[in-house]
């Protein structure tokens, strides 16, 4: 309650106190912050006129240095011509003057002055063709007589004009005068100075202190011409400065800046109405923080000063020293706000130097940037001499930084015939930097150190510093980009040049592009460019683009067989087409296949004849037994013994025995005969035992039994069975060959079927001879290479192409001295098989 009763009092008493000094400390600051900002607002004023008085100055030191200027004074002896002065306007420009001249706010000089060393205005450009102000067109040696750069304002015919000279030179740098540039400081003048401030209320003006009375103003409407300046005083709040600087003028001009009465006057008054609404809001509420304030303060210092004793006691073992209850609070919690407070400096320090040390740390990037750059970056002043050059301009052109800075850039890296663009480059970017927006690029030509012609991409910034104006140039080396440029004309010009056919064909069908070879595919298809395809080839289009796979196809036209490769670009919606003749290779192929043939029908025939005492004993068994059939059945019937059963008999094992011998020449009739190759679904099982059955009897001459190791399911695959059966053989017998060496007892020959991971059937010959050495294992397929004595070197050579020929393979893996394996690798046609059996 006391608490309660303290604030209310307290706040009642603070609020009378500042009712009464409210209104007049009000008034006061706003005149004093009026005063203040007005002043503000008048040097802004100034100093943005100054500014632009400046970019004039900048501006005839561009045309002193420019190279026109150079050029025009290098032959000039001023003393061997004519004193009359030359006269240009905007119908014959002087040719020391620069195309395209352009300036900010839309106001240019009046009048370009060319002068002597002695003061004598030698040539005049104005682009009205007016003569000069006529406090100029008298004896002017003495104000122009010493070349020098300067800027100043002056009086002409009660006219106040900015005056810009700079001093010129020829090619050799030989004083030849100066350039003198007049401006009329007039509301055009005075308006564009202050452009970038948006405000429809501020006037500035040139003001006569002697005369009391306005020169020139930004709104003639509002502040004429000529206006004294007592009058406008009743209207206008005035303020007035001295120019920045006279040049050495005797003048006494001042810059004004006017604000009418109305628009201060009636902040004013807002002010003072806003204030007398929140005095009665003001009153409520100072009163009511006060008595919250000093509730909440006295409630949250007790509990704070409670739970610090609580914490001197138990967490720091301290005794408690009774100043909860019996010493100041206020006090207490001050010296809590004091090592705050320090707490909170050392922060800010600590931040301070860590911010330091952030701008520092960004500097060196920033300058670890610039010299990492990829492009070469170059400054220069505004007469074109290198101030910086940054490694990569340094590695670009092949100069050091000491050498390159302080030489001519565009004598230096610019080729002769790039230096114009160079140039004309420069002032567009000069007329250009008052607006926001890309930079301009043009693309030059620059010479390296050692006269290499590099390809560039420029881009000029222009940077105006207190004194000086430099521009950065920014150069990027294209010669690569160039290079890849070519090419990509050279692979567009690629289709055309092509000779075999490229066609592309959209989603719907339409060719889009054929190139000339393409005229036979499109006489087939009976269609132009820009037509529709017929719809068998529309659909194989539609299949490519679908499945997004490449496609191969043959189309045979009256002009030849062609091999046609769909390619799809399904994200683009269209396929190209890249045809190729193949008419000769397919008559190659098929001379091929039958060259093949006889070669395999040769070997075979060649492999029969090495078999056939072999053969001989295989088919002497059945012939032996039919003779013994029939003999004993003549002698049974020559004796009559015997019964009719035992006769029928004799004559069931003849007719047996006789099938066996037309088995076996049959199968020798097909190994040997000449045909063409028929292809049929067989059991790769079958196989293999038909081929052992055909070497049996090799097999008992080298006392060899063949482990099989069938595969229990039936491996169906289509093959040529002759064929397939020559390469069996062929792998038999040469197993049988390399164990000639190896004993009787320890041979030992396997032949193993079954189905791969991948889907595909193999048959694999095992055997344990003498292996076959990494040497010929190279040459191992190789025809006319052999490892026997008596060998055509053919056999293995004929087995790898029947086997390509059936979308086959054959491999061999050899251990030198423990054996070799020959495997065998077919397509697997199950499902084509379970449909012929059905």
């Amino acid at each position: 309650m006391l608490a309660l009763a303290f604030g209310v009092l307290t706040g009642l008493a603070l609020w009378l106190v500042v009712d009464r000094l409210q209104t007049r400390a009000l008034s006061k600051i706003f005149g004093q912050q009026l005063e203040t900002q007005l002043d503000q607002q008048a040097r802004e004023s100034l100093i943005r006129f100054d500014e632009y008085r400046r970019s004039f100055a900048f501006f005839a030191r561009l045309v002193a240095t420019h190279r026109r200027m150079t050029d025009y004074l290098d032959p000039i002896i001023w003393g061997r011509r004519s004193a009359e002065m030359l006269r240009y306007d905007a119908n014959s420009r002087p040719p020391w003057l620069p195309d395209d001249l352009t300036w900010q706010g839309g106001v240019s000089p009046d009048y370009f002055a060319l002068v002597d060393p002695s003061g004598l205005i030698r040539e005049l450009y104005s682009e009205s063709g007016a003569d000069l102000p006529s406090g100029l067109t008298g004896d002017v040696k003495g104000q122009f007589s010493t070349p020098a750069r300067r800027s100043f304002v002056t009086l002409l015919n009660d006219r106040p004009w900015l005056v810009v000279t700079e001093p010129t030179e020829d090619n050799a740098r030989t004083p030849m005068g100066s350039i003198v540039i007049l401006v009329g400081l007039d509301s055009d003048f005075l308006g564009a100075s202050q452009q970038f401030v948006k405000s429809s209320n501020n006037v500035v003006a040139i003001l006569d202190p002697d005369a009391q009375r306005i020169l020139a103003s930004s709104s003639p409407g509002l502040v004429p011409a000529g206006a004294r300046v007592g009058r406008l005083r009743e209207n206008f709040l005035i303020t007035a400065q001295s120019f920045f600087d006279y040049d050495d003028s005797d003048l006494n001009l001042l810059f004004a800046t006017l604000l009418p009465h109305a628009s201060f006057e009636r902040t004013g008054q807002q002010v003072l109405d806003l204030e007398r609404r929140q005095r009665l809001i003001g009153a409520v509420v100072i009163v009511t923080a006060f008595v919250l304030l000093f509730v909440l303060m006295s409630s949250r210092i007790n509990r704070l000063l409670r739970r610090v004793s609580q914490l001197s006691r138990r967490a720091l073992d301290m005794p408690d020293t009774g100043l909860n209850q019996h010493g100041n609070q206020l006090l207490i919690l001050e010296d809590w706000i004091r090592d705050f407070v320090q707490l909170v400096m050392r922060a800010r320090e600590e931040m301070r130097r860590q911010h330091e040390t952030e701008l520092l740390e960004t500097e060196k990037l920033r300058m670890a940037i610039m010299d990492a750059s990829l492009d070469a970056i170059v400054t220069v002043d505004e007469r074109g001499a290198i101030i910086d050059f940054n490694p990569t301009a340094q590695e670009t052109f092949d100069y050091g930084h000491d050498e390159a800075v302080g030489r001519s850039f565009s004598e230096l890296i610019v080729a002769p015939g790039s230096r114009e663009v160079f140039e004309r480059l420069l002032y567009l970017s000069l007329a250009g930097a008052d607006q926001a927006g890309a930079l301009q690029r043009t693309e030059m030509q620059a010479v390296a150190r050692d006269g290499r012609i590099l390809p560039v991409e420029l881009s000029i910034k222009p940077v105006f510093l207190e004194e000086q104006l430099v521009f950065t140039l920014y150069l990027r080396d294209i010669a690569e980009r160039k290079v890849r440029e070519a090419e990509i004309r050279s692979l567009a010009a690629f289709p055309s040049e092509s000779p075999i056919p490229v066609l592309r064909i959209n989603r719907r069908g339409v060719i889009t592009y054929a190139n000339q070879p393409s005229a036979p595919l499109l006489k087939h298809w009976g269609c132009r460019p820009l037509q529709t395809l017929p719809v068998y080839w529309r659909n194989q289009v539609e299949m490519s683009l679908k499945t997004a796979s490449t496609t191969e196809l043959e189309v045979h036209t009256d002009d030849g067989i062609f091999s046609l490769l769909i390619a799809p670009v399904a994200e683009l919606g269209y396929v190209n087409v890249y045809a190729r003749d193949i008419t000769i290779e397919r008559v190659a192929e098929e001379e091929l296949k039958r060259r093949q043939n006889e070669l395999v029908h040769v070997t075979r025939v060649s492999n029969m004849g090495e078999m056939a005492t072999g053969i001989a004993h295989e088919l002497n068994q059945p012939l032996s037994a039919i003779v013994n059939y029939a003999n004993g059945c003549a002698r049974r019937l020559r004796l009559d013994i015997g019964g009719k059963e035992e006769l029928l008999e004799a004559l069931g094992q003849i007719s047996d025995q006789a099938s066996r011998a037309g088995e076996i020449i049959k199968r020798l009739r097909g190994m040997v005969s000449r045909r063409q190759p028929v292809r049929e679904l067989v059991d790769l099982n079958v196989l293999a035992r038909e081929t052992c059955s055909l070497i049996s009897h090799e097999l008992k001459r080298h006392e060899l039994a063949i482990e099989r190791r069938l595969s229990p399911e039936e491996l169906w695959v289509r093959v040529d069975t002759v064929q397939i059966e020559q390469v069996l053989i062929n792998l038999l017998r040469n197993a049988l060959d390399a164990m000639a060496d190896v004993s009787a007892a320890e041979r030992r020959l396997v032949i193993e079927t079954g189905i791969q991971s991948d889907g595909m059937v193999y048959l694999r010959v095992q055997d344990n001879g003498s292996g076959i050495s990494s040497r010929n294992m190279e040459h191992l397929f190789d025809a006319f290479f052999s490892t026997k004595e008596s060998g055509m070197g053919m056999g293995l050579a004929i087995s790898q192409t029947i086997m390509n020929n059936h979308h086959g393979k054959i491999r061999a893996d050899s251990w030198p001295g423990r054996g070799s394996t020959f495997t065998i690798v077919l397509p697997h046609n199950a499902d084509n098989a379970v449909s012929a059996v059905s």
